[in-house]
């Protein structure tokens, strides 16, 4: 099963509002971790996924954003109480706040309520009266983990962070990139007990409020390989005027030109996507619609791609 990772930003809720209707809940469950205290946006995104019998992971304490510094049950408690949507809450621990949690943790087993873990360090206390009753025991890769650790956890959930992130945009190669090969090798598995893979889809993981203009325009998009079946990004760039941030518009037409041109040559690229589609829509009306609306298109295209290999 694939778990897409996605902070509540506002672009990344629509591109779930928009993708749910083509994914099939046995294969794909979105994470959630909120970043704004818009729960209003958040529960609509939910809703619609539920309309699709999607049931996302909401990580109830997320570690960055608006929310980050409230009481572990406050968010649980305010979308339980207030919104009729299905969700799993996702219960993020630590060493260090692992003593903040149980009374959450020992409220949602005691009231037989399934929930999922993302755990982010090797704990050495003994928590298998909580992974035991998780649904997902998510973890950040394996390397920050001992092996005895991670394969020690039930229903074990690997998220990598596999998009090639750059500084600047300029940085990127034009040259298709290895992305993952996760939506094969959770299959065999990784580590025991591993049901399922994530990603922070076509986005860094790291989290950040920045962003504004940009001297070069980049596109993004991913394909699975006809021919071994790695996943791989490939980076569109625009050419004019990369020593100041005038023009984006035609500076998107450029990148997304060559994105267009790049999947008209290659097979692989699955253009049924909504995601792509739309990218298809724009480029024939040549219209310009901002930088954002291109991540999420990007986002959509990215889940879809995989949910359909899967």
């Amino acid at each position: 099963m694939y778990f897409p990772y996605m902070r509540g930003k506002q672009y990344e809720l629509l591109a779930l509002k928009e993708v749910a209707l083509r994914l099939n809940p046995k294969k794909v469950r979105p994470i959630i971790e909120p970043v704004t205290d818009d729960i209003k946006r958040l529960c609509s995104a939910v809703e619609v996924l539920n309309n699709h019998s999607v049931t996302p992971h909401i990580i109830v304490n997320p570690q960055v954003g608006d929310l980050a510094s409230d009481s572990p049950d406050s968010l649980y408690t305010e979308i339980s109480n207030n919104y009729s949507v299905s969700f799993i809450p996702c219960i993020r621990i630590s060493n260090q706040n692992l003593a903040h949690t149980q009374q959450l943790l020992q409220q949602l087993a005691s009231d037989e309520i399934s929930f999922s873990l993302l755990i982010e360090e090797d704990i050495p206390s003994n928590i298998n009266s909580y992974t035991s009753r998780s649904v997902a025991n998510i973890i950040r890769g394996i390397t920050s983990y001992s092996h005895s650790f991670s394969n020690s956890l039930p229903n074990s959930v690997i998220i990598e962070s596999s998009f090639p992130s750059k500084k600047r945009n300029a940085d990127y190669s034009r040259t298709p990139q290895f992305f993952s090969d996760a939506h094969l090798t959770f299959k065999q598995p990784l580590i025991q007990h591993q049901i399922g893979f994530g990603d922070f889809l076509t986005i860094d993981n790291v989290w950040s409020t920045s962003g504004g203009p940009a001297f070069v325009i980049a596109i993004h998009i991913t394909f699975i390989d006809n021919s071994n079946k790695n996943m791989y990004v490939k980076h569109s760039l625009s050419i004019k005027n990369p020593n100041d941030q005038s023009d984006p518009a035609g500076k998107f037409k450029e990148a997304l030109q060559e994105m267009i041109d790049f999947a008209n040559a290659k097979p692989s690229i699955d253009q049924n996507t909504l995601g792509f589609q739309e990218y298809i829509n724009i480029h024939q009306n040549r219209s310009y619609p901002g930088l954002a609306v291109p991540k999420k298109l990007s986002m959509m295209h990215h889940i879809e791609t995989i949910a359909n290999f899967l």
